[in-house]
């Protein structure tokens, strides 16, 4: 059987500048879009928010001048006892959808599962909100069935997504004309009488930089700002959120939409891009305006938008599954899961606990938004 000729190397993100230049090529070209294991997105969240504890998995191939795949990890306790290797996907990017090259063969990525494991003595690799929808989670299941992988999937879900071409354009025409959506138009005419109503999507950097800070100014004036949530509330916050929105801007992978009455901002939204897909990163609007549904009213405008862009390849909304906006908005659905992955004499009771530890976390999560009342 011929050996594997793979190379895996584990580097600190943003050190080696020809591995940065071979990743940022394989995001351009992955089997699946992943905006959040891109260089600009993991650089920034190392630098600004997890204290340079990333580690990045770079697979390469024989000659090594061609990135095979991708893996940001970082050390996470799920449960109580393992502190286990998990890839970068949660709260900030809720997607784990591993960056795969159409070149990688099963013997790469079983390579590359297997180094990840060995950073844990439990060999135990966590991938949360990857993608099953796709090319890659059928590569995942074929490399784990066929190399005497133990592993278990769980927190199966799914989260609205807006569909690209012809198919897009006609599932949004016929949502258009649902009764869901009479309300928002009735209340688009009720803000066109209070003013000049206005949709721009800013495209350059210069703009979308102007746009970033209008966007944290109006979201530190509603409730994220009194409860010490929204992005200008924390210094690294607001430092990833500006290097990230900086690096993306000069790759033409950011978009920022805004409604305005008159000169008056009342809602905006941040749109990472990438291989032509949308995703819809982070949303805000004037809580003074919240009569009129102005979030309703800018998903409507941002849509038609992005329906008119050749390069458009779909739009996935990252929002929870029960999200009544993005529902009502976009009616395809993108599936997700958790993968827990392993090798080795403990590794069920391993995948057991990160489990258990994974559901109460969640719980109390839910909780504690119910004591804030938020959904």
């Amino acid at each position: 059987m011929k050996q594997d000729s793979t190379t895996i190397k584990l580097l600190t993100p943003g050190k080696d500048k020809a591995a940065e230049h071979l990743w940022q090529q394989l995001s351009q070209h992955a089997l699946e879009p992943n905006p959040f294991f891109s260089s600009s997105f993991v650089n920034a969240f190392n630098a600004h928010k997890a204290n340079g504890s990333i580690k990045l998995l770079l697979a390469l191939d024989p000659s090594g001048t061609k990135a095979l795949a991708v893996m940001p990890v970082v050390m996470v306790r799920r449960g109580l006892l393992f502190k286990l290797p998990s890839t970068l996907a949660g709260d900030y990017g809720p997607l784990g959808t591993l960056l795969l090259s159409e070149e990688a063969t099963p013997a790469t990525l079983s390579k590359l599962l297997e180094t990840a494991c060995n950073l844990s003595w439990t060999k135990t690799l966590i991938l949360p909100f990857h993608g099953t929808g796709g090319p890659v989670y059928k590569c995942l299941e074929s490399v784990l069935s066929a190399h005497g992988w133990k592993y278990q999937v769980s927190s199966e879900e799914d989260r609205a997504f807006q569909l690209s071409g012809r198919e897009g354009r006609a599932d949004f025409d016929a949502l258009k004309k649902r009764s869901s959506w009479k309300g928002a138009f009735k209340n688009q005419r009720r803000l066109e009488k209070e003013g000049s109503l206005s949709f721009t999507m800013l495209e350059t950097s210069d703009d979308i930089q102007a746009g970033l800070e209008d966007f944290l100014k109006l979201e530190a004036a509603g409730w994220k700002g009194k409860q010490g949530t929204a992005l200008l509330s924390r210094a690294p916050d607001a430092a990833f959120t500006r290097e990230l929105v900086s690096k993306s801007g000069e790759a033409d992978n950011i978009r920022i939409g805004q409604l305005r009455l008159d000169d008056k901002l009342i809602a905006a939204n941040i749109l990472l891009r990438e291989q032509g897909r949308i995703f819809g990163w982070k949303t805000t609007f004037d809580e003074s305006f919240a009569k009129f549904s102005p979030g309703q009213l800018l998903i409507y405008f941002s849509t038609q938008k992005l329906l008119r862009d050749p390069a458009f390849s779909g739009a996935d909304s990252l929002s929870t599954p029960d999200n009544q906006m993005a529902n009502k908005a976009w009616t395809s659905r993108f599936p997700y899961a958790t993968l827990f992955i392993s090798k080795g004499p403990i590794a069920r009771f391993a995948m057991w606990e990160a489990q258990a530890g994974a559901r109460a976390k969640l719980a109390l999560k839910s909780k504690i938004k119910k004591l804030l009342g938020r959904k």
